[in-house]
């Protein structure tokens, strides 16, 4: 997992005995256009979707800035978000179930991130799952994720945004055009930006719907666009990937 979580909470049993998806689940996978993106709806049933409201409404969640970074905020600053994070195997597990039959068997170093040469297989979901919720004026700045190196071996390489409710204007995730798509990955600045993108910089934005599942590369620069009305909330977590021996 991570280093140390924003706000720990646990997840209830009681929670986790009800995220178990029943013989109606039909999830359908579509491109997200102009950018090596996928969405998967109905990740989660509608049921899960409310499993999960409720659980998060007996959590308290603290503000971060507008980089995410919860170290970096002080109070008084503008807000970006609101955070909490919960550990969980269970979920991880399932969660993988479910993400098996839309992961590509194998990265290599063809693929856009930044594989340091070897191919890789997924291996498992980081159990650790980050909640975030966005009010109005929030936002994410352009930024790329970060990988993860887990102690044996693993590590991430696809993100996973999973999307809890969005009842709002704006909000959206989105895709920009990177300048450095040409450079190679040991070359690129993966800084955060000082801004937000211009409209001409957006090459998608995906609205969601409760119950998606967002999958994209870690090296993708994307954002979160700013809340005019109402809420969003999403869980983000990753999946990891284990080398292949081509010995």
């Amino acid at each position: 997992m991570f280093g140390m979580p924003v706000n720990p909470f646990d997840l209830s049993e009681e929670a986790l005995s009800r995220i178990s998806a029943d013989d109606a689940w039909a999830p359908t996978e579509s491109e997200i256009p102009h950018v090596d993106a996928r969405v998967i709806r109905h990740f989660l049933t509608p049921a899960e979707v409310e499993v999960f409201a409720a659980e998060l409404a007996a959590q308290r969640f603290v503000p971060v800035g507008l980089d995410g970074v919860a170290a970096n905020y002080a109070e008084g600053d503008p807000v970006g978000s609101l955070r909490a994070t919960a550990d969980s195997e269970v979920l991880a597990a399932e969660f993988y179930r479910r993400l098996r039959a839309f992961l590509s068997f194998e990265v290599g170093p063809d693929d856009p991130t930044d594989t340091d040469g070897r191919p890789w297989k997924p291996a498992s979901v980081n159990p650790r799952m980050r909640f975030i919720t966005y009010e109005h004026g929030g936002f994410l700045v352009p930024h790329y994720d970060s990988p993860y190196f887990a102690p044996d071996g693993t590590r991430t390489h696809l993100t996973v945004v999973v999307y809890l409710s969005y009842e709002a204007v704006g909000g959206e995730t989105r895709f920009i055009a990177d300048k450095q798509n040409d450079l190679p990955f040991a070359q690129r600045d993966f800084s955060d930006w000082p801004r937000l993108a211009e409209p001409e910089e957006i090459l998608s934005a995906h609205r969601p719907e409760p119950g998606d599942a967002l999958l994209f590369w870690h090296r993708t620069l994307h954002d979160s666009a700013p809340i005019l009305e109402g809420t969003k909330t999403i869980l983000r977590t990753d999946v990891l990937y284990e080398p292949i021996d081509v010995r």
